[in-house]
């Protein structure tokens, strides 16, 4: 197909390859497919189609659409080949949740291993072939699940739904929080009552406060506003007067002003210090914490590995004191009689709890020294811009109005302004803070309704002829590495297992075959049933693998020829000799191929 190909003993250079199929659906219309394998003039990745039987008969009256495979979109447009053979088969394909919480659809990779068991690596397990790349959560389950076409499906898919909005919503909150956190520390502003990340009981009205350092202590950033507001209406009733007749006023406010200055920039280094100590002591409880967690891991680990048997002590000497951290010369000795391990357990996770609060003030009184440092500095540069607005102005004439009054007024208007733009955009954040949690703790009882459904009644049924199902197939197989009714259906997998566990190392190799028989049919009889999303079609490459005993494949033959008078197509491929093949074949409705040995399968066509 790809490279030479043999003919009467010449072989020949391929130059164009193809590869058509023609199939018909439940409402009787019929779609031939074609795919170029080796092509100059087309990428094997167009599928060309006609609306009729082509190859069964040939004629130049059907319609032909072109589609593409193997490029994005190609199960979700309307040129994708497999979104046109989701609709053929009469599928309505779910939106299934993927690894990163989107959704997209339930391709049909995902689907046709159900169908289709190739040789290679399709018989090396139970649903062997599930691709797992497209990153779509609990994949073989949801592929399960739509063709028995079960109610939990939809609850399923419900419950993802629900899982991904709560994600989200919660990565909208610390968004909301982070830039809440921002603005409010770049004005000087400590924001309390807002929790890291939603929950069940926070309400805004109940906890959320602003304060600012107004320079005699912290206040309501609302009662700051309004007293500067105050501050500036005064001023604004007053008329401003010249440099000659406030130049007595101008001098007294400069002395008054400098002074001040100098007492400001020395309350101002005792805070940068304060902040610098509170972040050095915030830094160092991390590490503590940090310490301490993995000093609990290693006792948790010793108490398992005591539990166990072992007989390895925990070390208990140390170089340094495990409370303090500072060196321990030689010599010293912590304790003769240490506490057990369970006691040094229940003592770190004491102590663990202690820093983990003694972090959390450490961490607010660091915010609140950083709000401070900036609250300094900003009264600091008003005031040199104070400053030099009153010394300009007694350079100035006696005529001019006091320049250094308008410069405070305009100072004054501007602070409040900005405060009051800081606020807006506060509890504008807020307010969505309120709404995020609002549908935050509705998607949250929502998501605990729903992890409290059980599968539904119809559900069982389905599962409890799977499973009967599976059980008489293994039973006629001659299923021997367990008693076969002692199999179950997990609700969680829908695969087979035992006293809990997924069938696997512990059966032979030939009973793993005969697991995967009576999987695959199963699913296509049930589904048959119940009206589920079966196609009704399986193919079997070499089915009798691991050289499973003669019987067993006679009675997989009776079964693929139950199902076949039922209405469904079941394809063999198979090297068995034929006359065996016959014998076993006889009094079973069914058609053979046969090639004999030896012979190619691709012949010239005879003209």
């Amino acid at each position: 197909m790809t490279d030479v190909i043999e003919v009467e003993g010449r072989e020949y250079r391929v130059i164009e390859s193809s590869v058509a199929l023609e199939i018909e659906n439940a409402q009787g219309e019929i779609l031939t497919i074609g795919r170029p394998v080796k092509s100059s003039r087309h990428d094997t990745s167009l599928i060309r189609t006609r609306n009729g039987p082509t190859l069964s008969q040939p004629g130049s009256g059907y319609a032909q659409r072109d589609y593409f495979v193997r490029r994005a979109g190609a199960a979700q447009r309307e040129a994708g080949f497999h979104y046109e053979l989701a609709r053929f088969l009469g599928w309505d394909l779910p939106r299934v949740t993927r690894m990163d919480g989107s959704e997209g659809p339930l391709y049909l990779e995902c689907l046709f291993p159900y169908f289709f068991v190739e040789q290679k690596h399709g018989w090396s397990g139970v649903q062997a072939r599930i691709p797992t790349y497209l990153g779509i959560q609990d994949v073989s389950k949801r592929s399960a699940e739509f063709i028995l076409a079960l109610d939990a499906m939809d609850m399923i898919l419900e419950l993802q739904r629900v899982e991904s909005a709560l994600s989200l919503l919660e990565a909208d909150w610390k968004s909301a929080e982070r830039s809440i956190s921002d603005v409010a520390s770049r004005a000087g502003i400590i924001v309390r009552g807002i929790p890291k990340k939603p929950n069940a009981t926070w309400r805004r009205e109940d906890l959320v406060g602003l304060e600012i350092d107004s320079g005699s202590g912290w206040t309501s950033l609302d009662d700051e506003i309004e007293r500067l507001a105050r501050d500036l209406d005064s001023q604004q009733v007053r008329p401003v007067t010249s440099v000659g007749e406030a130049a007595t006023e101008i001098e007294n406010a400069l002395s008054q002003n400098q002074d001040k200055m100098t007492r400001l920039s020395i309350v101002l280094a005792s805070a940068i210090e304060d902040s610098e100590q509170a972040n050095k002591q915030n830094n160092s409880l991390e590490l503590r914490i940090e310490a301490l967690e993995e000093d609990l891991r290693k006792h948790k680990d010793a108490l398992l590995l005591q539990r166990l048997g072992s007989s390895d002590g925990l070390r208990t000497s140390y170089d340094n004191c495990p409370t303090c951290g500072q060196s321990l010369p030689d010599g010293f000795e912590i304790t003769d009689y240490p506490l057990t391990i369970e006691d040094n357990i229940a003592h770190l996770e004491k102590e663990l709890g202690t820093f983990r609060s003694m972090a959390l003030d450490a961490a607010r009184a660091a915010e609140i020294s950083h709000a401070r440092v900036y609250r300094l500095r900003e009264e600091l540069d008003g005031l040199r811009a104070a400053i030099r607005a009153q010394k300009d102005a007694l350079i100035s004439p006696n005529l001019l109005p006091d320049a250094a009054a308008l410069a405070e007024r305009l100072r004054l208007e501007e602070k409040v302004n900005a405060l009051r733009a800081v606020r807006d955009s506060i509890e504008s954040s807020i307010d969505e803070l309120d709404s995020l949690a609002a549908t935050w703790r509705q998607n949250k009882e929502t998501l605990t309704a729903l992890r409290g459904r059980e599968l539904t009644g119809s559900d069982d049924v389905k599962i409890r002829s799977l499973r009967s199902s599976i059980v008489s197939q293994l039973e006629a197989y001659g299923f021997r590495s367990l008693v076969p009714q002692s199999l179950d259906i997990s609700k969680k997998t829908y695969r087979p297992v035992h006293e809990g566990f997924d069938l696997g190392f512990d059966l032979s190799a030939s009973d793993m075959i005969r697991v995967i028989w009576a999987y695959l049919f199963s699913f296509m009889e049930v589904s048959r049933e119940y009206r589920g999303n079966h196609p009704q079609v399986l193919i079997f490459d070499e089915p009798r693998q691991q050289e499973a005993a003669r019987p067993s494949f006679q009675q997989l033959l009776s079964r693929a020829a139950m199902n076949g008078a039922a209405g469904s197509q079941i394809i063999f491929a198979t090297s068995e000799e034929e006359e065996d093949l016959e014998s076993m074949l006889a009094g079973l409705p069914h058609q053979i191929t046969s090639l004999p040995r030896g012979e190619k399968l691709i012949k010239p066509r005879t003209v």
